[in-house]
């Protein structure tokens, strides 16, 4: 029985056999998926280190699939992993550039805005305005008890929050 029909185990040998026939063609794809020549090295050690510390027997006529599919696999997680991590540095990034104000000071500004919003606001928008922020209603919900279009329901948001917004934060 040929090398190519058979199971090539997971012996020394055979280990050494696989990283030899595949170690390029891994790397290759490694290398195009993270841009990173190091971890793209890392990652096909991890693969080959898995082999081995897992017993994972390797079929000879489907191991370069296999090995390539392992390679993938792994570099994606990476992917991920990085993606997350990013998402959580922005996310803190933006947490740290929110001023935290005592709840005397939030609770006096909410009632700024709310009388600001009685005195300036048409009668339909300071409706609208409440149905979504105090009774916390749907677009749906405020358009149909109001019988306006959701669209009108948005415009008067849209318009109520630029008021206020270019009143607070001139």
């Amino acid at each position: 029985m040929g090398r190519r029909a058979g199971k090539l185990g997971n012996s020394k040998e055979a280990v050494k056999s696989l990283f030899i026939d595949h170690y390029d063609r891994m790397y290759l794809l490694a290398r195009i998926m993270l841009h990173d020549d190091e971890e793209s090295r890392d990652v096909v050690s991890d693969v080959f280190a898995s082999i081995v510390t897992n017993g994972i027997e390797v079929k000879a006529d489907t191991a370069q699939t296999f090995l390539l599919t392992c390679v993938r696999n792994k570099c994606l997680k990476i992917v991920r992993s990085k993606q997350v991590r990013q998402r959580a540095s922005r996310l803190l990034q933006q947490d740290e550039s929110v001023e935290m104000m005592p709840a005397e000071e939030q609770t006096d500004r909410l009632s700024e805005v709310l009388d600001y919003s009685r005195q300036e606001l048409t009668p339909q928008t300071l409706r609208v305005f409440q149905m979504r922020y105090q009774h916390r209603k749907t677009y749906a919900e405020i358009a149909e008890e109001l019988g306006i279009s959701e669209a009108a329901v948005y415009k008067h948001l849209a318009q109520a929050l630029t008021k206020i917004k270019n009143h607070f934060n001139p």
